[in-house]
């Protein structure tokens, strides 16, 4: 698969490691709808102005998007929880709008990836 600006292969790797396929395909699944909530959850936030809201929205997303390798996601929401952090609400809907772009664009990478794993006799995620 090719190289992605979004996705850290290596990410993956290392829960194959820790697992299996079906492991690997838990985590991406989990993350997908988590994020997703979380996401959501933060626009709810922003769009009452409640920056600890925000905040709180964001702050797990940075570990679970490490967990599968969602590179730009993770640095997204550590920008977020910062501007939610310092009172930057305008600063707040560009980088969350950002943050949402970078979800549409790696949720079909890692679904693709999950397809791959879920295969039968799928045994690596680098393959």
């Amino acid at each position: 698969m090719s190289e992605s600006r979004n996705l850290d292969p290596a990410a993956l790797e290392r829960l194959q490691r820790l697992g299996d396929s079906a492991f690997v395909c838990k985590m991406i699944d989990l993350f997908l709808d988590y994020a997703g909530k979380k996401i959501a959850e933060a626009r709810t936030a922003q769009g009452a102005a409640d920056l600890p809201g925000v905040q709180k929205a964001v702050h797990p997303i940075k570990s679970s998007a490490g967990n599968v390798g969602a590179c730009r996601i993770q640095e997204l929401a550590l920008r977020l929880e910062d501007l939610a952090r310092d009172g930057q609400a305008e600063a707040i809907a560009v980088s969350l709008s950002e943050l949402e772009q970078a979800f549409a664009e790696v949720k079909p990478e890692l679904e693709a990836r999950r397809k791959t794993l879920a295969t039968p006799g799928a045994q690596q995620v680098g393959e």
